[in-house]
């Protein structure tokens, strides 16, 4: 039985990481925040400052109600069909942005309005039963290399997605029905991404109901825990300070700097590069000094970089925005592997009503950011002099208060506890000589991905070919994509799950 559970979690574990290749890429075209829907609304449907602000802010209001939302689907019904129902609801609504063509132009702003707020509530919903499903399933031993190798797996698809999804929408030069093709083909993905859920055994604690309903006291139970709520507190500030500028980089690029949608999509894409080469490396760290220094250090180093390159960036100067994506790609991909382990590691067993809580706590902070940003947006002036040739215009003042506030926050992290942490200067000296974070691999490494057809052609050349061998048993398509791709999953068969005492 104990090499049946073994294999079991093998299997599901690999479907995971097949699940995110489908569902990932899908996301990060369509979640309101991120800069394929920030440009669509701005090119495509002309929105300005206050509309984008409502709109990066939409996900975080969706989680600051979804305690109460999903304590009450909890009390029906297990973790397992609440995914379920809410990858359902997350793919579908994408499909009715390929009939905005065909509606009355009054009406295109309150549909993809609609769209926006039932995908995005199902999403808040489908990632607290989600995390708390996959906190049930993976080994606390393993899951830090677990997590970096499984975002290394879904992030090469993601770049290859993106970089795609804009270039097709560049060329197609904005209009609804590319656009619309666009987000049809990404709820396809989402709902493709479901039938690996399918595949995963999980524990019965997330299949089945439990004895006792979950009670609505129990939402209280992590407000207890100081702890917790010392990490809720730096997460959400810094979610506020850096969503005041963050979200509107798109923006700033389209108008300011004038570049093409698709020069927009390629800087993304940059970032996506970024993560993809230290993922290993920030998985490699976690394990060995603990979460919370290397999620120390990965925002103070995005906060003075974000500093200097936003504030310098403009018309005449933008090409260092290049190495500032590629940079800013890898600490946001170590920071937000290391959010997601510290929420888990310092959770209990019944993690379902942390992660909730956690969620509505930092969303009800971060929410405020890109709100207050349109309204700055619309309360400075357009202008406010130059520099050496330069332009300052309201976007830098704004972009400028959003990282230095990201920078102070830092040091809130110091009131957190981790048992296993390291001081700071312990992971600083150990990146120095990690191959992952040498500057000049990781630019050779991207330049060859972003000018040259042969790193994208090594990374694709096993997947490809693995998909013409499984094209007939669609099922069967994810464990070879995975295996011949990142080999995501490899680690854990040098470290099977401890086995259960008789």
């Amino acid at each position: 039985m104990s090499r049946l559970r073994h294999r079991e979690l093998l299997l599901s574990l690999k479907a995971s990481t097949v699940e995110a290749c489908f569902s990932v890429p899908m996301l990060n075209l369509t979640i309101p925040s991120y800069p394929f829907v920030i440009t669509f609304a701005v090119a495509a449907l002309g929105w300005g400052s206050t509309a984008v602000g409502l709109m990066a802010a939409l996900p975080h209001l969706c989680n600051l109600v979804q305690p109460v939302l999903a304590t009450w689907l909890r009390q029906r019904m297990a973790l397992h069909p609440i995914m379920v129902l809410t990858f359902i609801f997350t793919a579908l609504p994408w499909g009715f942005v390929s009939a905005l063509p065909f509606l009355p132009p009054s009406t295109h702003d309150l549909t993809f309005a609609l769209i926006l707020g039932v995908a995005t509530l199902a999403n808040s919903l489908g990632g607290v039963s989600w995390s708390a499903a996959i906190g049930e399933l993976v080994p606390p031993r393993i899951s830090s290399r677990f997590f970096s190798r499984r975002n290394l797996a879904f992030g090469f698809w993601t770049l290859l997605t993106v970089s795609i999804a804009s270039q097709i929408a560049e060329r197609g030069r904005n209009s609804l029905v590319v656009y619309g093709w666009i987000f049809a083909a990404a709820g396809l993905a989402r709902l493709a991404g479901l039938v690996f859920l399918w595949r995963m055994k999980f524990p019965d604690s997330v299949m089945k109901p439990g004895v006792e309903p979950p009670a609505w006291a129990e939402l209280w139970v992590p407000l207890r825990d100081r702890n917790y709520l010392k990490l809720a507190a730096f997460i959400g500030l810094w979610g506020l300070l850096l969503n005041l500028g963050q979200p509107f980089y798109p923006m700033f690029l389209l108008q300011v700097v004038q570049r093409p949608v698709g020069d927009v999509g390629w800087l993304t894409a940059l970032a996506g590069i970024g993560g993809l080469l230290t993922l290993p490396g920030w998985g490699k760290l976690c394990d060995r000094f603990g979460v919370k220094p290397v999620l120390y250090v990965c925002s103070l180093a995005w906060a003075i970089v974000g500093l200097l390159s936003w504030t310098a960036a403009g018309n005449r100067w933008w090409f260092h925005l290049v190495g500032t994506y590629l940079f800013i790609g890898g600490t946001t991909a170590g920071f937000q592997l290391c959010q997601f382990h510290l929420m888990l590691k310092l959770a209990p067993a019944n993690r379902a009503p942390y992660v909730a809580v956690f969620l509505a706590l930092t969303s009800s902070l971060t929410a405020i950011g890109p709100i207050l940003g349109g309204a700055l947006l619309r309360l400075l002036p357009d202008q406010l002099g130059s520099v050496l040739g330069q332009e300052i215009r309201d976007y830098h003042v704004l972009f400028a208060l959003s990282m230095f506030g990201c920078l102070v926050s830092v040091h809130l992290l110091d009131l957190v506890h981790e048992a296993e942490a390291h001081p700071p200067e312990t992971v600083w000296r150990t990146m120095r000589s990690m191959r992952a974070f040498n500057p000049v691999l990781i630019a050779q490494s991207a330049a060859q991905l972003i000018l040259t057809p042969v790193g994208l052609v090594a990374l694709a050349r096993q997947s490809v070919r693995t998909l013409r061998k499984q094209a007939r048993q669609i099922t069967d398509v994810g464990d070879d994509l995975v295996e011949s791709t990142t080999e995501a999953i490899r680690p854990t068969r040098r470290d099977p799950p401890e086995k259960e005492s008789p």
